[in-house]
């Protein structure tokens, strides 16, 4: 895991009264916002994090960063210092997905979560299934036949 270190800009909203904007000038895209100025940073540094993880896992060159920016629109300039590496995002697929990567039906991830064998986690209505569990599966595949019942009691 590395350190990084990048000044963003925090405007307040024009429309709405507690509402900052985050820009960093240094990764362009880069941006999000916060009800309270301390919400807009803690979403800063999340953005930052998964954009910065996002370059490093994709082999992208990771910016360096620049100081003494000026603040623009009554904003303001802070720097910021996080630590992140490309396991910061969860790599996931659709359950569909991992039907297909372990050459079984979709009904049958759907046990596999329920019974343990497969981490999933829910956004909204979608069900996202953590590759690192079905490579680990695929590693290490199960015995032939219906698990146990015990293996579905939480």
């Amino acid at each position: 895991m590395s350190r990084y270190i990048y000044e963003v800009e925090l405007t307040p909203d024009k429309e709405e009264s507690d509402i900052w904007n985050v820009t960093v000038p240094d990764l362009p895209g880069c941006y999000t916002f916060g009800e309270g100025m301390e919400e807009a940073m803690i979403q800063a540094v999340d953005a930052m994090k998964t954009f910065v993880a996002s370059l490093i896992r994709h082999n992208d060159v990771v910016p360096q960063p620049t100081f003494g920016n000026e603040p623009s629109e009554g904003g303001r300039v802070i720097a910021v210092s996080f630590d992140t590496d490309a396991d910061y995002i969860v790599n996931a697929v659709t359950p569909s997905e991992a039907a297909e990567m372990l050459s079984v039906s979709r009904g049958r991830i759907s046990q596999m979560i329920k019974a343990g064998l497969l981490n999933a986690q829910k956004s909204g209505t979608e069900t996202w299934v953590d590759v690192a569990s079905i490579n680990d599966r695929l590693a290490s595949p199960g015995r032939a036949g219906r698990p146990r019942k015990a293996a579905y009691q939480i």
